[in-house]
């Protein structure tokens, strides 16, 4: 859990879209996530986590893993959500990103990490999308 000197005081206006098939990691990450604030809604794949979003699913920022089941990856879930949703803030993370330069596409986090930092990365990427857009609501 991070530090309250840390939290917005706006944070709880974010939602955070998580993609992750460890249903472990994904419980663990979305309580820290939660725990510091932030709205979350989990998604065990990427076609899970698209539909969300073609059904009108808001979110600000989509935190996933490359690898998992279905018919795409992260890679690829983060490519047509920068593609159709471009306002929308990405993290992506893997213990073996294999040959795409993800860090071209968005944040990148390497697996393993520390619940904490994943935390503090997506607080980092939504405070740098808020001062582009002029500052916290």
């Amino acid at each position: 859990m991070l530090p309250n000197s840390f939290i917005e005081p706006d944070v709880a206006r974010h939602q955070v879209l998580l993609v992750e098939d460890e249903a472990i990691v994904r419980a663990l990450l979305a309580e820290e996530l939660r725990s510091t604030g932030f709205k979350v809604v989990e998604a065990a794949n990427a076609d899970e986590a698209w539909a969300f979003l073609q059904a009108g699913g808001k979110a600000d920022l989509v935190f996933s893993d490359v690898t998992m089941p279905g018919s795409m990856n992260g890679v690829e879930l983060i490519r047509k959500v920068k593609r159709f949703y471009p306002e929308m803030e990405a993290i992506i993370t893997s213990g073996n990103p294999g040959p795409v330069s993800i860090a071209d596409i968005c944040t990148f986090l390497q697996k393993p990490y520390r619940l904490a930092d994943a935390a503090r990365t997506v607080m980092r990427c939504l405070a740098a999308r808020s001062l582009n857009e002029g500052g916290w609501e």
